[in-house]
Formats: C-alpha cells, sequence, structure tokens
C-alpha cells in the first residue's frame, strides 16, 4: 500500500491532478519510493491521466493525494479502486507528509469539480457517446429497407 501526492515544481500539492508536475510516491513507512513525472500535464484530454493512472497502479499505489480533481477523472480513480483525499492546493509536501494537514476522502464523482468543457469537447472523446455509423446507399452492410418506392427522386 503506498501513497502517491500530486505535487508542483516547487514541491506542493498540486491545484489539479492532471495538472500536477510529478506524483511522489512514498510507502507505509513514509520512504519516498519513486517520481513519476507528468510528462502531459500541458496535453488537452484525457490521454495523458489515463497513463498517469496505469502508471499508480503498476508502482501499488492505493491512496493518492492531490488538491483537486475533476469529476470524470476522479470517477475513473474511484472505479479503478484508489482512495482519493483532498487537501488544500499548494499545502506543503512536509505538512502532508507529517498528517498536520486534514484530508477530505473523495468517496464519489460528484465531489470533483465540474467539467469546464462539453462533454467530449476535449477532443478524447471522454464521456462522449459513440455516434451511430452513417448509413449511405450503396453500402453493402445495409439490410433491405421496406416500403422504400424512391431514392433521389427516382421510382424504384
Amino acid at each position: 500500500m503506498a501513497m502517491a501526492i500530486a505535487l508542483t515544481p516547487r514541491e506542493q500539492v498540486a491545484g489539479h491532478f492532471g495538472k500536477a508536475a510529478v506524483f511522489v510516491i512514498y510507502d507505509q513507512q513514509g520512504l519516498q519510493v519513486t517520481r513519476i513525472e507528468n510528462t502531459g500535464s500541458r496535453e488537452l484530454g484525457c490521454k495523458h491521466k489515463k497513463v498517469i493512472q496505469r502508471q499508480l497502479a503498476e508502482c501499488g499505489v492505493s491512496e493518492i493525494v492531490l488538491g483537486n480533481i475533476g469529476q470524470r477523472s476522479l470517477a475513473r480513480l474511484l472505479h479503478a479502486g484508489f482512495n482519493v483525499s483532498r487537501v488544500a492546493p499548494r499545502t506543503t509536501l512536509a505538512d502532508v507528509l507529517s498528517g498536520s494537514v486534514a484530508k477530505e476522502a473523495l468517496t464519489s464523482a460528484e465531489q470533483g469539480r465540474d467539467c469546464k468543457r462539453e462533454k467530449g469537447a476535449c477532443g478524447c472523446g471522454c464521456g462522449s457517446k459513440k455516434k451511430a455509423p452513417v448509413v449511405k446507399v450503396g453500402m453493402s452492410s445495409l439490410l433491405p429497407v421496406s416500403g422504400l418506392t424512391k431514392i433521389g427522386g427516382f421510382k424504384l
């Protein structure tokens, strides 16, 4: 059981999960195990957040401490079995490790921030449902259409 803390370059708790510069992982004794650089922190979309989630899982992380997180990312982390806690953004790393700061357990997606973009507008397709393919005349996969009498003005 390891704990990951989302940090800024100044070793403060990052204000947002996806924009954290680094995730520092500590074991149960409070010893630093590793650091995961967030190379996609300036990217739009969710792909880099999914990569971070996978890396955290591979390191055996069970708890994530952060400043804020969006609803969809929070839902994804909770569904994957992570315990997510929120502290005030810019809290120092030393305060988190010493336990002198209160952690708020995030247990449902509604506790995350609302998405500032419309569903799927981040470009990755998250939150958007796949649209049915457009049916075109002449497609070989079309099923016979009953009751069709005209196509483009031509009688059948």
